[in-house]
């Protein structure tokens, strides 16, 4: 179930998985090696433990609803202060002045009809790619709070899901919860969140500041208890 997502504490290594079909078992293997032997973890023994871990990132629907708002208002006040989506919205409408002066030299012929369809097809072509870049701007914008928006819902019922889904359903749930989790001693002693995971438990325990992308100061060691 964990597979690339596990780290060996005591080896300082990735794990790898090993299976046994006739033994019916299966081990998480370290690849870095202590007194030159390589570590093996029940990879149920270790799995087992994945329930409990997901119990504590559970919030409930009060701290989703107030965390919600304020991922919405740190939004809106992102889409303000962009200053890569000013300059390019900026250089936009000087584009659209250049452009109607240019009309007024090609109709007062101030300029040849050669050079206004040169100049229009130079303007035309710069005002697409500040339209891309201003678009690009705003879906990356809208899919990082998407994927916000949908950490949050998850994070109400992670317990739930967990514990009723199937496996491959389970191996899901850790990718889109967890960077990589560390075992020292055949336990699961620390672990590091994908961003909104890592946002949210932080907003939770602390009064870290949101910043694009990662919230600054987060501590992944210590998991948030529901709220």
């Amino acid at each position: 179930m964990l597979r690339g997502l596990l780290y060996s504490s005591d080896a300082d290594s990735p794990c790898l998985v090993e299976t046994h079909p006739r033994k019916n078992i299966s081990y998480y293997r370290s690849k870095g090696r202590i007194d030159g032997e390589q570590l093996y973890y029940n990879t149920k023994e270790i799995d087992s433990q994945l329930i409990d871990i997901m119990r504590r990132i559970i919030i409930s629907d009060k701290t989703a609803i107030a965390l919600e708002k304020e991922l919405s208002a740190w939004f809106e006040k992102e889409s303000v202060s962009d200053s890569v989506l000013e300059r390019a919205q900026t250089s936009l409408e000087k584009l659209r002045k250049i452009e109607k002066n240019l009309q007024r030299l090609a109709i007062e012929e101030g300029i040849s009809f050669q050079d206004f369809r040169e100049r229009r097809d130079e303007i035309e072509a710069e005002r697409e790619k500040l339209k891309n870049l201003i678009e690009s701007i705003k879906l990356l914008r809208n899919l990082v709070k998407a994927d916000f928006e949908l950490a949050l819902n998850l994070a109400k019922q992670l317990g739930f899901l967990f514990e009723k889904g199937t496996f491959d359903e389970k191996r899901l749930l850790c990718e889109t919860v967890f960077r990589r989790l560390h075992v020292c001693n055949r336990v699961i002693t620390k672990t590091e969140l994908n961003p909104p995971f890592a946002l949210i438990t932080a907003r939770v325990g602390s009064s870290v500041s949101f910043q694009f992308g990662r919230p600054e100061g987060i501590r992944t060691s210590n998991l948030s208890q529901p709220v």
